[in-house]
């Protein structure tokens, strides 16, 4: 995805098209991953939580 793509995918999100967020979120699923552990446990909770605060600034995001 270049940035061009980015673009048209993030416009596409904030104005709340289902797929373009599903694509963002496929986009950063290893980093939002990454970030749910804590001690080495995977927190499910907080995986949910990072991708509700993800959808959430999508919304907010300045383009």
């Amino acid at each position: 995805m270049n940035n061009k793509e980015l673009k048209v995918i993030l416009v596409d999100a904030k104005n709340g098209e289902d797929e373009a967020v599903c694509k963002l979120l496929d986009k950063y699923k290893k980093l939002i991953h990454t970030y749910s552990f804590v001690n080495g446990e995977l927190k499910e909770d907080l995986k949910q939580d990072l991708i509700c605060e993800t959808i959430d600034k999508i919304k907010k995001f300045k383009i």
